[in-house]
């Protein structure tokens, strides 16, 4: 039997295959090319490779820096409290025109006001006196820390600041009022004195004064804003009185304030 075409159909089916021939053609012709070129271009080619390497390599690592600054803003925001204001005398402020001689001029907050201050507030949860001392030397047995920080505070810091106990416990009502000579130390206060060896119940020395360990702070790490406790021996402010003056500018007294929830900062500021 012979075969017949139809003479339009045949042409249609040459065309496009002269057409896909062609696209084939130009395709191997170009990689061909480009392989010629490379060849030839050794050193350009490493060189164009290895900018476009070091390229996506800068911007992943600018990216991995940004997010990690960006984590510990907010863990050492997290850690100062959350819906927290701080009343002081020098407010966190930067810059050339800093009106130094304005502040200057501003009173110290006291423990009294802070007392005050929770009875008249209608929006405040909790309140904390804090006065902070810095470059103290703590002893146990022969061991001793140099470099350390002392902060006396009211009974409700543990509820205006955020941390986590590793052992023991924080301060009962009684024992803050009644200044009793006991303590809250940083995790690495606690590896510096005591190694492995537990430190509950065992005393320090700071400011020539005798402390019992009831509780350690769960390691926090290095924070931007300096507010990690891993460094700091806590005291009941009731207790400092005994040792330091709670109303010397050297130790920067502050009112930390803490929001009901709801309550947005710039209320209670206001109130």
């Amino acid at each position: 039997m012979q075969k017949t075409f139809n003479r339009e159909g045949f042409c249609n089916f040459g065309i496009q295959s002269g057409t896909v021939f062609i696209y084939l053609k130009l395709l191997r012709e170009s990689v061909l090319f480009a392989f010629h070129a490379l060849s030839v271009n050794v050193l350009r080619t490493v060189l164009s490779l290895l900018g476009i390497t070091i390229g996506i390599f800068t911007i992943i690592v600018v990216f991995t820096i940004v997010d990690a600054l960006e984590r510990n803003v907010k863990s050492s925001v997290a850690s100062l409290g959350e819906n927290v204001i701080f009343v002081q005398k020098w407010p966190w402020a930067f810059g050339s025109e800093y009106p130094w001689w304005k502040y200057w001029q501003r009173p110290l907050p006291t423990f009294r006001e802070m007392e005050e201050l929770s009875e008249r507030s209608a929006l405040a949860e909790a309140m904390v006196f804090q006065v902070f001392l810095s470059g103290k030397t703590i002893k146990f047995g022969g061991s001793s820390l140099e470099n350390s920080d002392i902060a006396a505070v009211s009974h409700d810091f543990n509820k205006v600041k955020s941390f986590e106990l590793l052992d023991g416990r924080y301060f009962t009502e009684m024992e803050s009022a009644g200044g009793r000579p006991m303590t809250l130390i940083g995790a690495e206060i606690a590896a510096g004195l005591f190694n492995d060896s537990d430190p509950i119940g065992k005393e320090i020395q700071a400011m020539g004064r005798k402390l019992t360990v009831i509780g350690v702070f769960k390691k926090e790490g290095s924070s931007l804003l300096n507010s990690s406790l891993d460094n700091t021996v806590i005291i009941p402010v009731n207790f400092a009185r005994n040792i330091m003056n709670l109303k010397s500018e050297r130790l920067g007294p502050m009112i930390q304030v803490k929001g009901k929830p709801g309550v947005s900062n710039d209320e209670l500021t206001e109130d």
